[in-house]
């Protein structure tokens, strides 16, 4: 098991580079931005702008992308940078809504292999 510090994007020019290189798939409660990184494992970033909500808004809405890409993170490749970037229809949402949108989107994203508990 990786170091926590080491699975999540932090340097802006990693941000950048997603961004810019990257791919994009949007749901009704995120877009995820993707990219390969070269490396033997995936990094993540959850991200909220102001335009979600206030900051009670905001750290829930990362709270339940981070608690529905956990329950999915066994059956995704390895070797991407991925964002999370919430949409404000997620500040009235529930968790099983949110992880059933996340896994659909990364699977037509090509980043979700083959899930034993699909719905």
């Amino acid at each position: 098991m990786r170091d926590h510090s080491e699975l999540t994007l932090r340097k802006q020019s990693d941000f950048s580079r997603v961004y810019k290189q990257g791919k994009s798939k949007g749901s009704r409660f995120a877009v995820i931005l993707y990219r390969r990184n070269g490396l033997k494992f995936t990094r993540t970033a959850f991200v909220a702008s102001k335009k979600v909500g206030n900051s009670v808004e905001r750290n829930r809405s990362r709270r339940l992308m981070r608690a529905a890409y956990k329950a999915v993170e066994p059956n995704i490749q390895s070797g991407y940078d991925i964002i999370f970037v919430a949409r404000a229809p997620i500040t009235e949402s529930k968790e099983p809504e949110v992880e059933r949108q996340l896994k659909k989107t990364l699977k037509s994203a090509g980043i979700l292999t083959g899930s034993s508990n699909e719905k």
